[in-house]
């Protein structure tokens, strides 16, 4: 049984199209991940779900009688308590004990930050006990380890169906009974979670490209063949020779995201030995003690990640190494040569009222041609340049401002919750650059891809201070379960992070070179292996090939032990 069926539906806003010719449906158990670019409408087709916003064109058909709870990106609660809002029945305090809200029970939503009012709004739709479908947009957003596992066992386990919008790659895997992506072309719909998504994309664009391949061929074999036309048929076929010579012109309409980000142009500037160090800092919300006396010293390799619970101190810790502001205890230093870049949670650093030419060129400048070459490459229609932020979606604003901070090109990079709102294609670009990022490093995430592909080791910060986690894909178990060490002195220091002589980066950075060497030497032992078969080798030459496969395989013996050697090594810093 249907609940939702979806015909052709097609919508614009002004001369933007955001999505044309969506036919899906949603079955009464589906739990569907919606998918796509930022800007191309998903969060309006939510909207449209939700009865919220008309469709151009196109049929939406609902099951009679059908009752949705519905969570919007930008959530208005009005001006009643979390408690009223959420509820008072035993679903709705255990959510918001899960959720980090039970302290702001008697709070009115409105005096609450961003991050908790979607919270709040997100624990009053999970549990609507009237509720067939939920419609959920970027429900990750804002919430720490327990939150995420609350809202993958909710999901999992809620009575109807589920559509939600989300970039986390983990969740989507977990949870999701089939993908849906969003294009300004139409929509692909895939059975299962993030990795069958992946495989049918990667299997579209292979086909895509050897349609393509075929239709230039054909072009070609045409055009070969009007030149080569006898004397006689020379007037007739101008005309077919003005379409073959189109035919080999490109014939799609501009995609910006053809061509990969921009932000491999990005370069940094030189750091020095010292980079921020922590002293004694002391920090405090509400009366409530976030860390005290803490210590921290950043490498100029550090890679650092920061998980917690909500409330624990994060964003705070992070807003005192960019200087931005000033600890109640302690001091904060930065070296000489920092040039920090910092990418805040809730993108404040943007003025709503401001243009994209503004952001980018400053007050009352226009854009130069590097300049707007530069937001094509980075994702931006033209049409957009002079748009106001407030105009933009919610992931096209975090781009913009992420790109605002990669161009002043800074060697101390600290992101805060990056994975918010960007989309899936921007997160690969950016975890890709991280990988050769040249400065330090300090990111406050709870996406576990994210997490894993970017940082060497991982602190959580919490009522007892910092609990050291390690790295790779045991921190998340880490994080969840194991109970809290009350070090001494609360003190994290880079000695601590790398006590045991060579730092983690230097670690990663010869692993990555033995792997390197590993994949070499099995292309020659693949090789001498290859010639060894070779029935016509001359009794010289199979001896000679004998001895240089019997040398490969040594080394790679000796190679695969330097290689698990450097592993536990790196698995006993956690």
């Amino acid at each position: 049984m249907n609940l939702l069926d979806i015909s052709n539906i097609s919508l614009s806003f002004s001369e933007k199209k955001l999505f044309a010719d969506l036919s899906f449906t949603v079955g009464a158990k589906d739990r569907l991940a919606v998918l796509g670019i930022n800007g191309s409408g998903k969060s309006t087709l939510l909207a449209v779900l939700a009865e919220r916003e008309k469709v151009d064109s196109g049929l939406v058909r609902r099951q009679q009688n059908i009752s949705l709870s519905v969570l919007l990106q930008r959530p208005q609660l009005g001006e009643e308590t979390v408690g009223a809002a959420i509820g008072q029945q035993w679903q709705g305090r255990a959510a918001m004990d899960r959720l980090g809200l039970t302290s702001l029970s008697d709070k009115k939503i409105s005096s609450l930050s961003g991050g908790e009012q979607k919270r709040a709004a997100l624990a009053a739709v999970l549990h609507d006990p009237n509720a067939d479908l939920l419609l959920l947009d970027e429900p990750t957003n804002h919430l720490d380890i327990e939150g995420i596992e609350y809202l993958e066992t909710v999901i999992s386990e809620f009575a109807g169906a589920v559509v939600f919008v989300s970039h986390d790659r983990h969740l989507i895997d977990r949870v999701a009974t089939k993908t849906l992506e969003v294009t300004s072309d139409g929509c692909y719909v895939t059975e299962g979670g993030y990795e069958e998504h992946l495989l049918a994309k990667a299997d579209r664009e292979h086909k895509a490209e050897r349609d393509e391949s075929t239709r230039l061929i054909l072009a070609r074999k045409e055009l070969a063949w009007l030149q080569r036309g006898a004397r006689a048929r020379r007037r007739k076929p101008k005309s077919r020779l003005a379409i073959a010579h189109q035919t080999l012109e490109v014939t799609e309409k501009e995609d910006f995201r053809k061509s990969s980000l921009a932000i491999n142009e990005f370069q940094q500037q030189r750091l020095g030995r010292k980079v921020v160090d922590l002293e004694k800092v002391a920090m405090s919300a509400g009366g409530k003690t976030l860390f005290d006396d803490v210590d921290l010293s950043l490498s100029s390799s550090e890679r650092l990640g920061v998980v917690g619970p909500n409330g624990s101190g994060k964003s705070t810790l992070l807003s005192l190494i960019a200087g931005v502001r000033k600890p109640e205890k302690g001091t904060v230093t930065h070296g000489s040569t920092v040039r920090i870049g910092y990418f805040d949670q809730m993108g404040e650093i943007l003025d709503q009222d401001c243009t994209v030419e503004e952001v980018i060129a400053g007050p009352g400048t226009r854009l130069d041609h590097n300049q707007a070459a530069l937001l094509r490459r980075f994702w931006f229609e033209p049409a957009t340049h002079r748009a106001q932020i407030r105009t933009l979606s919610g992931g096209e604003q975090r781009r913009l401002q992420l790109l605002g901070v990669l161009a002043a090109e800074p060697n101390v990079l600290l992101l805060d919750e990056p994975t918010n709102d960007l989309d899936i294609d921007t997160l690969r670009a950016l975890e890709d650059w991280l990988d050769t990022f040249s400065g330090a490093l300090v990111v406050v995430t709870h996406d576990r891809v994210f997490l894993e592909r970017v940082v060497d080791h991982v602190v959580a910060v919490g009522s007892d201070g910092f609990r050291q986690l390690g790295a790779g894909e045991a921190v998340w178990e880490q994080a969840r379960s194991k109970p809290k060490i009350n070090t001494r002195d609360k003190k994290v220091r880079a000695d601590r992070l790398h006590s045991s002589g060579r730092s983690m980066s230097t670690l990663r950075h010869q692993i990555k070179q033995v792997e390197g060497d590993l994949d070499r030497l099995s292309s020659e032992r693949d090789e001498w292996s290859i010639r060894l078969g070779d029935t016509g080798l001359t009794h010289d030459a199979r001896l000679e090939t004998s001895t240089q496969l019997a040398n490969v395989l040594a080394q790679l013996e000796l190679l695969e032990e330097r290689w698990l050697a450097i592993s536990e090594e790196m698995e006993g810093r956690g």
